[in-house]
């Protein structure tokens, strides 16, 4: 194992400065169950990540997702987002499964009129609660999203320049909303621990060569440090960037990781070159025992490839599901699942045992 994600320290580190000694304990119980599940072939902790993806809505048209078209097709045919009695529930069922911490996403979560209720919500509950955003409506509302409880934010960035970044998101401006989020962030926090805030970028052929420049940009900023994340295809047809620009970004970011300014494990950053040659992850994927997606119309994925997929593994409620004879069938269908290096999913993966639950074959989705 080469070192922890950043992510991942903060969090130990947190609880250790409040004296949280049964909240570590937990923490090290989880991390046994999680190991031991796959071996026992059932599940015997709950998550450490559960996700809500509250929206499908966006206020950016990025070249890399699809899911504001997607939320317009559930729109025409008839769906229709969970309301906030309905998301609550989800948000206690992962409670009750002992879900570690919730990361609120979407879409663009700051879309719900009800977000900074649902994120008071699941303070209150105990999870650690944590928000993805493009910054959309974040410099003028930093104060009150702080009094959320919220201990961690992602700010999306996906280039050191205006002309990068709002190629990228396709809206002239967004790249200054970024920056403005990052300043308002970072000054309503003051000279608290909490928040963490994070740049996240996502790496692709166009901006791979200038990663370096990306985090250093993004601290200038306001933000804590940079975490990246090789884009995946799923479907959008995505040009494979060149290996000599691999090469050069990586030893960009193994310098700032040393700084302190990059979120991800040195472990996770060996592996960018694989994963931009589309090669297969050479790790056991724990996602089904260690993650669960619960998304704003109360379908339930394991992953989140799944969910970009659009396979889920069931339906609300979370609680039954989670143990049920239906979700198991699915653990085992991806047992041996090598088909992505999601950051997220990978980065727990390399904190987990591998020997000899070593992958076999590339699975992902119903249709392998």
């Amino acid at each position: 194992m080469k070192g922890l994600r950043r992510q991942y320290t903060d969090v130990l580190r947190d609880r250790t400065l409040r004296g949280d000694v049964a909240s570590l304990l937990q923490h090290g119980l989880r991390w046994i169950g999680t190991a031991l599940g796959p071996r026992r072939g059932r599940v015997l902790a709950g998550p450490a990540l559960g996700t809500l993806l509250v929206t499908y809505r966006c206020d950016l048209r990025c070249r890399v997702c699809d899911l504001p078209a997607r939320a317009a097709a559930r729109r025409r045919a008839g769906d229709r987002e969970l309301d906030t009695a309905e998301l609550s529930a989800v948000l206690r069922d992962m409670k009750a499964i002992g879900t570690a911490g919730v990361g609120f996403t979407g879409g663009e979560p700051m879309l719900r009129e009800d977000l900074f209720e649902l994120l008071a919500y699941a303070s209150r509950l105990g999870l650690h609660a944590h928000l993805n955003t493009d910054g959309f409506r974040v410099t003028e509302r930093a104060e009150d999203l702080l009094a959320t409880g919220v201990r961690s934010i992602n700010v999306s960035l996906d280039g050191a320049t205006a002309e990068e970044h709002d190629a990228a998101r396709n809206r002239r401006g967004s790249f200054d909303t970024v920056l403005a989020a990052l300043d308002a962030l970072r000054t309503a926090r003051g000279t608290r621990r909490t928040p963490h805030i994070t740049a996240v970028t996502v790496l692709t052929s166009h901006n791979v060569h200038r990663a370096g420049e990306v985090v250093r940009t993004a601290v200038a900023a306001g933000a804590d440090r940079v975490g990246v994340i090789p884009v995946h295809d799923f479907g959008q047809g995505e040009t494979a960037p060149d290996e000599a620009a691999v090469r050069s970004a990586l030893d960009d970011l193994a310098r700032l990781h040393g700084e302190g300014l990059v979120d991800n494990s040195t472990g996770y950053l060996d592996l960018l070159p694989r994963a931009f040659r589309g090669e297969a992850s050479p790790l056991f994927c724990y996602a089904p025992y260690a993650s669960v997606v619960v998304d704003c119309y109360g379908d339930v994925y394991p992953c989140f490839p799944l969910m970009e997929r659009k396979e889920p593994a069931g339906r609300i409620p979370l609680a039954p599901l989670w143990r049920s004879e239906e979700y198991a069938a699915v653990r085992r269908r991806l047992s041996s699942c090598t088909a992505c290096l999601w950051n997220c999913h990978t980065e727990m993966n390399l904190v987990l045992p591998q020997g000899r639950l070593a992958p076999r074959a590339q699975v992902l989705g119903s249709a392998s």
